[in-house]
């Protein structure tokens, strides 16, 4: 019911046969602790429910192909939802989520204390990717998912929060959602964004974690990565 009933009557109305899914994966122990994520972080035990609970929604969807990064909290979310569909995993590593070298593991509280903001414009990480590098990474990405698109069908991506981020920011057309700024960053746990499959790639569904809403309070923005 809701805006999942409405969002997908407007689909049956409009015609439309492919659809493209952005997710991103489910809360991680770090995502609640407010510690950048080492690479090998799985899901926490509320992530894996919330994982559960994204693929029961998304199971009507029509999902033919399913592409996701291979670091485990994204792994693990799309395996669940693998699971639900019946649809094989095609694990892409350019859909990883910013490396931030030797911050990972470090407190976020620890960061600001020194006076460090790891999301700053021209902060380069030792030993990880700057913005610019980041991005580039997430153009190649893109030009990928491009590529995996079925001739019918859903392709759901299952990737990071700076990475849909950058997607959204860099390839996608968003105009519509421009004054819902809670929903324009940052990228919930689990939640669900919907593409138009071709060019100009509109948003028809930004950010939506209705799915979850039984489950309580999300994860604050210090989890975003």
């Amino acid at each position: 019911t809701g805006l999942v009933a409405r969002q997908r009557t407007i689909r049956k109305q409009s015609g439309i046969s492919m659809s493209l899914l952005m997710i991103r994966h489910g809360e991680t122990a770090f995502n609640r602790d407010r510690v950048m994520q080492p690479a090998d972080t799985p899901l926490s035990d509320r992530g894996e429910e919330q994982a559960i609970r994204l693929a029961q929604r998304l199971s009507t969807e029509g999902i033919t192909r399913i592409l996701a990064s291979d670091l485990p909290r994204a792994a693990m979310t799309a395996r669940v939802l693998s699971d639900e569909t019946g649809v094989d995993i095609e694990f892409e590593s350019l859909l990883q989520e910013r490396n931030f070298g030797c911050l990972r593991g470090q407190r976020f509280i620890d960061l600001e204390a020194r006076g460090i903001d790891p999301f700053a414009e021209n902060y380069e990480p030792e030993e990880g990717e700057t913005w610019q590098e980041f991005d580039q990474r997430v153009t190649h990405a893109w030009s990928t998912i491009q590529s995996t698109l079925p001739a019918s069908g859903t392709l759901a991506v299952v990737t990071h929060g700076l990475v849909c981020a950058a997607l959204l920011r860099n390839h996608l057309d968003a105009q519509e959602h421009a004054s819902d700024i809670g929903r324009l960053f940052p990228f919930r746990n689990a939640s669900v964004t919907r593409i138009e499959s071709s060019p100009p790639w509109r948003v028809e569904l930004l950010n939506c974690a209705e799915h979850l809403e039984a489950l309580g309070d999300q994860t604050s923005i210090y989890g975003q990565v």
